[in-house]
């Protein structure tokens, strides 16, 4: 099994496999339900690492296109090698690249239905990474922590609006089952400035 080996090379996180199965099928039903095109939608995973959840999501959902995106190389390999193990054939691609020039691509930019972001990076990163890559209406999927008291306290304080709008994103959805998920839609095409130089998402973030 894929995932068995991810564990094996310290690509997966602490917890039972299946717990990591079931949290990442749970971003197909949001997805699905969101894409503006649930039938064949084009999916971009965004930091796959050790697959989760592209992988899983790719085996649930037979008719998605997916590219599993990450800038490192012992993940991508490992990843070239789980690609083959499923036997996901040409609908379902690696590439290496830092997702801020994966933006920048004229094959990537507003080219994808949704995006999914297990463990990426904080709230205005994410934003910045994902946003050039959806075109209008296209969604992203984003594995949210638990609830605690200061996200009840302050309900938009992950995603404020005025942050998400600098990028053309709106909050769509909070989903809080046996996991959390927020969703985010592209209301608006990201502008061109958008990502910014390799990096720089991170040490500048826009909220």
């Amino acid at each position: 099994m894929a995932l068995a080996e991810a564990r094996e090379l310290g690509l997966l996180g602490p917890g039972p496999i299946s717990t990591h199965l079931a949290h990442a099928q749970g971003f197909v039903e949001p997805m699905r339900r969101h894409s503006p095109t649930p039938d064949a939608a084009r999916l971009v995973d965004l930091g796959s690492g050790g697959g989760l959840p592209g992988l899983v999501v790719a085996a649930c959902w037979p008719e998605v296109e997916l590219v599993l995106l990450d800038a490192s190389a012992r993940r991508t390999d490992f990843l070239r090698r789980a690609v083959d193990q499923c036997e996901f054939g040409q609908r379902v691609t690696v590439v290496q690249q830092r997702a801020e020039l994966f933006g920048r691509d004229p094959d990537a930019r507003h080219s994808f239905d949704g995006v999914l972001v297990r463990s990426f990076g904080p709230p205005a990163v994410v934003a910045e990474c994902a946003a050039p890559l959806l075109k209008k209406q296209g969604c992203v999927i984003v594995s949210e922590p638990p609830e605690s008291t200061e996200w009840a306290a302050v309900p938009e304080g992950r995603w404020p609006a005025s942050g998400l709008a600098e990028c053309g994103l709106e909050a769509a959805e909070y989903l809080r089952g046996e996991f959390g998920y927020q969703v985010l839609r592209q209301v608006e095409l990201c502008p061109e400035k958008f990502p910014r130089r390799d990096g720089v998402p991170a040490k500048k973030p826009l909220f």
